[in-house]
């Protein structure tokens, strides 16, 4: 008598970067493709293979879409005092076709050494997801000078009243 053996059906997984459009990260010989084998955003996905009759199943397959790195660019580092929060400007460029990303960045008030941190506060068009891209280059040190006084040459002369008077400087 003959007896046919059945062989493991082979599940085949390779991580992704996301681009904004879905990706097929598996493929299934011996078997029908299960789990998710497909993705569009970032995350860690399992997949599946169902075998055929020949065939014995595969463990299940984690893969990985990773989250794109988009570099951060910055704007002049120093500044003057004045009194209001101050920090570079700070840009990213998503490279994903109709998907804008806005960033905030951390600021300092008084003259001083700081470093900007920038983040990602939203993502219009396409996705609009934060969690599918992340900064590189995302820390800036900037500093905020002392501002410059000018003093008058002299005080304004003022007569003794005997009550509180307001210098002229």
């Amino acid at each position: 008598t003959w007896k046919i053996r059945t062989v493991q059906a082979t599940l085949t997984c390779s991580n992704k970067t996301y681009n904004g459009a879905g990706q097929t990260a598996c493929s299934c010989s011996g078997g029908t493709l299960g789990g998710t084998s497909s993705a569009t955003d970032a995350g860690t996905y399992t997949a599946s293979c169902t075998p055929d009759r020949n065939h014995t199943a595969p463990d299940n397959k984690s893969w990985k879409m990773n989250a794109k790195p988009v570099a951060v660019t910055w704007g002049t580092t120093t500044f003057t005092y004045n009194g209001g929060a101050q920090a570079p400007s700070a840009s990213a460029t998503t490279g994903v076709t109709g998907e804008t990303m806005a960033v905030t960045r951390t600021t300092g008030t008084n003259a001083g050494s700081y470093t900007s941190t920038a983040s990602c506060s939203s993502v219009t068009g396409g996705r609009a997801k934060c969690s599918n891209y992340t900064l590189t280059g995302n820390t800036k040190a900037f500093s905020i000078e002392r501002a410059s006084m000018t003093a008058p040459s002299s005080p304004s002369d003022k007569d003794y009243t005997g009550k509180e008077q307001v210098s002229g400087i």
